[in-house]
Parts: C-alpha cells; sequence; structure tokens
C-alpha cells in the first residue's frame, strides 16, 4: 500500500497484479512529496494475527489507522485474471518457502504434486486469513469492504498501457510519476518468470478458482470457462465443503450455502452483489 499525502492518492497493492512494479513507480517519483509506503510482516495485536501490510485486505486495513484516507483520497488498484494470478500465487508460495523452491520457480513452474498440495491447502488457508498464502486471496478482499467498493480506479495487468493512459489522462499527475507509470506499462524492470501459461489451463486450478474467486468473476467480468476438478481428493473435499450440512461436519464453515446447529439455528451465506469501483459521491 503506497499513501501519497500530497496527491491524496492512495495506491491498494493487490498481490499477483504487477503492484511491486506499480508501487516502485510510485516511490521514485515521490521526491519532494509527503508518501508513506506500508511494507513487510507484523503481528497484529488487534487482530491477533500475523499480517503482511504490503498486503492487507480491506478487512484488517479496517483497523489500521491508515483505513481513513481510504475515504478521504482517491484509491487506485490493479487487478488481474483469476485463473492467471493463482497461477503467480501458487509459484510465488513456492518461492516463499524455501531456498530449494525458490530456485525451482526462477526456471520452471510448479509441477503438477506442487500445484495439487497448494489448492488442497487453499481453502483451509483462506478460512483462517494464513498469510503465507495471501497472494492467493480473493482480488475483492482488497479492493471491497463488505460490499462496499473503495477503489475509484481500476487498472488492468492484461491491458496495462491502456489502463495507465487512461489513468495518466483522468488524474493530474505529475510529469515523472506519468512517465514512471508509462515505463512499468511499457514492461520496464519486469523480471523473467517460468512461464505459467499451462498451469493457468490446468482444470482444477480453474475450478478452484471458480469457487474461491467467485465475487472476482462476477463483479471484474473476467470470463470463464467451464472447469471441474479432476483430482478426486481435491474433488471430493470441495463438494464437502459446499454442502449443506449440520456445523460439526463441515470441513471448512465458510463455503457451505447454510450451517446448521444441531439445536435449530441456521445462517445462510448469501451471494454479493458487487460494483467494480465505487461512486465518487459516496467517497
Amino acid at each position: 500500500m503506497i499513501i501519497d499525502h500530497s496527491l491524496r492518492l492512495v495506491f491498494l497493492h493487490v498481490p499477483k497484479c504487477a503492484g511491486t512494479n506499480l508501487r516502485q513507480a510510485f516511490l521514485e517519483a515521490a521526491e519532494g512529496r509527503d508518501v508513506v509506503s506500508l511494507f513487510d510482516f507484523s503481528f497484529s495485536q488487534v487482530l491477533q494475527r500475523q499480517v503482511d501490510l504490503a498486503h492487507l485486505p480491506l478487512m484488517d486495513l479496517r483497523h489500521f489507522p491508515e483505513w481513513r484516507f481510504l475515504k478521504r483520497y482517491r484509491v487506485i488498484a490493479c487487478i488481474r485474471h483469476p485463473y492467471e494470478r493463482l497461477a503467480s500465487a501458487c509459484r510465488e508460495y513456492l518461492r516463499q518457502k524455501s531456498r530449494n523452491t525458490e530456485m525451482q520457480v526462477r526456471s520452471h513452474p510448479p509441477s503438477r504434486e506442487q500445484l495439487l498440495a497448494y489448492l488442497r491447502r487453499l481453502p483451509d488457508a483462506l478460512e483462517a486469513h494464513d498469510l503465507r498464502y495471501v497472494h492467493g486471496f480473493p482480488i475483492t478482499w482488497f479492493t471491497h469492504y463488505g460490499e462496499a467498493a473503495m477503489v475509484d480506479h481500476l487498472l488492468h495487468c492484461d491491458q496495462l498501457a491502456n489502463s495507465v493512459a487512461e489513468l495518466n489522462a483522468n488524474l493530474n499527475l505529475p510529469t515523472s510519476l506519468k512517465g514512471q507509470l508509462e515505463r512499468i506499462a511499457a514492461g520496464e524492470g519486469r523480471r523473467p518468470a517460468a512461464d505459467l501459461v499451462e498451469l493457468t489451463q490446468d482444470p482444477d486450478l480453474r475450478a478452484m478458482a471458480h469457487l474461491l474467486h467467485r465475487d472476482d468473476f462476477r463483479t471484474f467480468g473476467f470470463d470463464r470457462t467451464p472447469a471441474a476438478f479432476t483430482d478426486s481428493e481435491l474433488g471430493e473435499r470441495m463438494q464437502a465443503c459446499q454442502a449443506i450440512s449440520e456445523s460439526h461436519a463441515l470441513p471448512l464453515t465458510s463455503l457451505t450455502p447454510q450451517m446448521r446447529w444441531y439445536y435449530g439455528r441456521s445462517s445462510t451465506r448469501h451471494d454479493r452483489v458487487l460494483t467494480a469501483t465505487r461512486r465518487r459521491g459516496g467517497r
């Protein structure tokens, strides 16, 4: 997260959406302005768990003093297709796991076995808000607070040059910052990485994206292709997670349409209807 008080601007860093390069652009063009960067890991005494300050879901950021600037300033975020983002998140998990896996994914994509191991753990990690899996959290966790959109301007990874050109045309940004953003959009500073195309086409990855990132597809209009779980262990567990069932029979509590308690009470999960960006009059 970058806060530019001089420009009254906030950049929300959605993981695996060109955020590292974009935040660098804001910092390198910040000379003479009051700019704050939230970065690194920390233990939150309010949330009582570890958090990644660079990638704070808004449900977490709400408990930080910086939250107030989302109400006062213009807010920018960058988004990416869930298939590509989830494949990149799997690679990032392995890059941060150990020296051996870091060296592997510098030149080779995750193996099928590594992908399945990651996908099998991901639903539990989301329910626990485990920061080791923060790169696989849904985009809407970083752009919305409940049903309220908190972003004014969205950049799109797959058309970054056009998105940046539109942003530069709509906002009165300093020439130096505009230039930095244009260079990032043109690919400057982009690090070479193992090709993830095959991974994005994996049916289990796509089926998991449809389930865990369903709000991302609906809210931002990403295309979906039919996909079903081919790994029997993964498919059976995800089916069990989505059952309408007694509370203590459920593997997880966040994916069931309805959780029932033995003494008669129940709670229902309703699908959210979200707008991609907020209305400016509501800021």
